[in-house]
């Protein structure tokens, strides 16, 4: 069916009204597919004005993900080979993993919801249905195991640059995997990755973006919306399907950097967006728990921070928290 809603929605997207028979006729199907495609759209969160003796007319995109926005995404896509979009699972981070073999090329799996999301160091991820976006891209390159870290630099500059041009919010990355706006986080993303004899075969990266207003940001004075930022009326005025366009052009750009073009080709914009150095933070590593402020980044990714006593500490893998 998301095959044949993409094929009537393109149809609607092009005309004023047209009337069920030349769709019908044009797609080679009944009026009965027509109209239960044109139903299923609306379901998905098209709005859809039908007049008699007149026809459909598309009056407005959907303001929700749906299979049918998101197959249409990928259909345009140089990197994605294709989408798996699921209403409800229990993470897409697990179903991405279970899907790698199947799949050769890079996919993306979505859900519009997630029963047991999680984000860094086994954290839960509130992932409630339709409230934000929850996917997860899996790339295929074949490169050495410490080009990890700088695979989430590019990522995290992505999404921040994603999020400015769709919605004109200034997006600040915390180094390693967060973005946030204004103070307070919107987004956060998780790197897995299969690997055999120091090589990386997939990447699978999780992406948790709060798109809408719920219960638990509110109790949380960390935590924000893209809703909450633009101070919405209505979420049908957040435009998703332009977000999305966005998002896989920026993924893809920065994905192609990273595979082909050195840290420093972004070192001095990724700093521009940063919104950790020079203040105090706590730095916990595996091992240790301690206060110091970020001064710089390597060309390798590597983070500098300088603690009270004056003295320089190169950070590989930590938690930073303001």
């Amino acid at each position: 069916m998301s095959k044949l809603n993409q094929e009537v929605l393109k149809l609607l997207s092009k005309q004023d009204f047209l009337s069920g028979q030349k769709m019908a006729t044009e797609l080679g199907i009944s009026r009965t597919a027509v109209w239960k495609a044109v139903k299923s759209l609306r379901e998905e969160g098209y709005t859809v004005e039908s007049v008699t003796n007149k026809g459909y007319k598309l009056v407005a995109a959907s303001s929700e993900l749906n299979e049918t926005l998101l197959t249409s995404m990928v259909k345009d896509s140089s990197l994605f080979s294709e989408v798996i979009y699921k209403d409800s699972v229990d993470s897409t981070q697990k179903l991405a993993f279970g899907k790698i073999t199947d799949i050769k090329e890079p996919f993306i799996v979505v859900a519009g919801e997630q029963t047991e999301g999680r984000g860094r160091f086994n954290r839960e991820w509130a992932s409630p249905e339709k409230r934000g976006l929850y996917m997860s891209a899996v790339f295929k390159p074949d490169i050495y195991l410490n080009e990890i870290i700088k695979f989430n630099l590019f990522i995290s500059l992505a999404i921040a640059n994603a999020i400015e041009k769709s919605f004109n919010l200034d997006a600040g990355i915390k180094w390693p995997n967060d973005i946030y706006i204004n103070g307070r986080k919107v987004c956060g993303f998780l790197t897995e990755v299969i690997s055999e004899n120091n090589m990386i075969q997939s990447i699978i990266c999780g992406i948790g973006l709060n798109l809408y207003h719920t219960e638990d940001i509110s109790k949380l004075e960390t935590a924000t919306s893209i809703e909450d930022e633009l101070k919405l009326d209505d979420k049908k005025d957040l435009d998703m399907e332009s977000f999305l366009k966005q998002l896989i052009i920026d993924l893809e750009k920065q994905y192609d950097q990273f595979i082909n073009m050195p840290f420093s080709s972004i070192r001095e914009e990724w700093i521009s967006k940063s919104i950790i150095f020079g203040k105090e933070m706590r730095i916990s590593e595996m091992n240790r728990t301690f206060m110091a402020k970020p001064v710089d980044i390597t060309d390798e990714g590597f983070l500098l921070a300088v603690d009270r006593y004056g003295e320089t500490h190169k950070i590989i893998s930590a938690d930073i928290e303001f």
